[in-house]
C-alpha cells in the first residue's frame, strides 16, 4: 500500500495550492518517479498544465494532460477521469475525493486547503485511507 502525505495550506491562496503541487511534481521528477496529478476537471488540468510551464524560470517538467493524449511517454501526466494511466509510482491528489485507483501507486500527496469545506473533505479522505490496511500517513503543516 502506498505512503500518504497530507500538506495542510495555511493560507487561503488557491494558486498556494496549485504552487505546492508544482513543486511536489518537480522534486518527484528529479527522483526519478513518473507522476500524475489528479485533477477534478479538464478546465483544472489544463490550468496546472499552463502553471508547470511557468512556475520555475530555470527548468522544464515534461508533461501532458491525459487522456488527450494517449500515447504519451511523459513522466508527468495531468488527469482528470477515473483512470490512472500506465506506470505511475506518485500521485498528487487535487481533488476532494479518494481517486479509486489510489492503491495502485506508491506514494500519494493529498492537499488541504484552509477552508472549512476543504478541511473536512481533507479529513475524510484521511479516514478512508486510515481504514485501507497498511497505509502510511504522514501529516505536514504548511505555512505560507
Amino acid at each position: 500500500m502506498p505512503q500518504i502525505d497530507f500538506y495542510i495550506l495555511h493560507t487561503k491562496a488557491r494558486q498556494e495550492r496549485d504552487r505546492l503541487a508544482c513543486q511536489l511534481v518537480d522534486k518527484a521528477w528529479h527522483q526519478g518517479y513518473r507522476t500524475y496529478i489528479h485533477t477534478h476537471s479538464l478546465i483544472q488540468a489544463k490550468q496546472l498544465d499552463d502553471l508547470l510551464w511557468t512556475f520555475k524560470d530555470t527548468s522544464f517538467l515534461p508533461h501532458d494532460i491525459y487522456p488527450e493524449v494517449l500515447s504519451s511517454t511523459a513522466p508527468i501526466r495531468i488527469g482528470y477521469t477515473d483512470q490512472l494511466c500506465e506506470k505511475m509510482e506518485v500521485l498528487i491528489n487535487l481533488t476532494a475525493t479518494v481517486p479509486p485507483f489510489f492503491a495502485l501507486v506508491k506514494r500519494i500527496a493529498e492537499i488541504v486547503d484552509d477552508t472549512p469545506t476543504a478541511r473536512e473533505a481533507g479529513r475524510d479522505r484521511y479516514r478512508c485511507y486510515q481504514q485501507t490496511a497498511d497505509n502510511v500517513l504522514k501529516v505536514h503543516e504548511i505555512y505560507r
